[in-house]
């Protein structure tokens, strides 16, 4: 082969070389990309889960201290309905006292508990009344 022939094919196999490492180059930095926004979104979701995670925590804090707050009376809490009010006083010394009263001003309540009973049975009557409360 002559030199001319040499330094051509030599010319070919180069610009060959250039295209396949650009071509090479392209596709790298696609991947890199597809990569990059792969990872971006692997962060996001994985940011989005713990985000759930703690929300999901807090809802269920909340709906204890709900549960809790419904049925759990606290010292001083009152419960009120159109028709009576309930105060609970606790001091801490393993006593409690409930007081019930009715919110109408022309209204008392009386008490009794019967033999074998487990509570009270509260009632309530008008003022003018003259029953008085019972313990057996």
């Amino acid at each position: 082969m002559n030199k001319d022939s040499v330094i051509k094919v030599l010319g070919i196999l180069l610009i060959i070389a250039v295209s396949n490492w650009y071509v090479d180059s392209q596709k790298l930095k696609d991947t890199q990309n597809r990569v990059r926004t792969e990872q971006t979104a692997r962060s996001k979701v994985n940011t989005h889960v713990e985000d759930l995670n703690a929300e999901n925590e807090d809802l269920t804090d909340q709906n204890k201290e709900l549960k809790d707050s419904q049925t759990h009376i606290k010292d001083g809490q009152q419960i009120k309905n159109d028709k009576f009010t309930l105060q609970y006083e606790d001091d801490g010394d393993g006593d409690y006292t409930l007081t019930v009263y009715p919110n109408k001003k022309n209204e008392r309540m009386i008490a009794q508990q019967g033999d074998g009973a487990q509570g009270l049975e509260i009632v309530n009557v008008p003022k003018t009344d003259k029953r008085t409360t019972t313990a057996n």
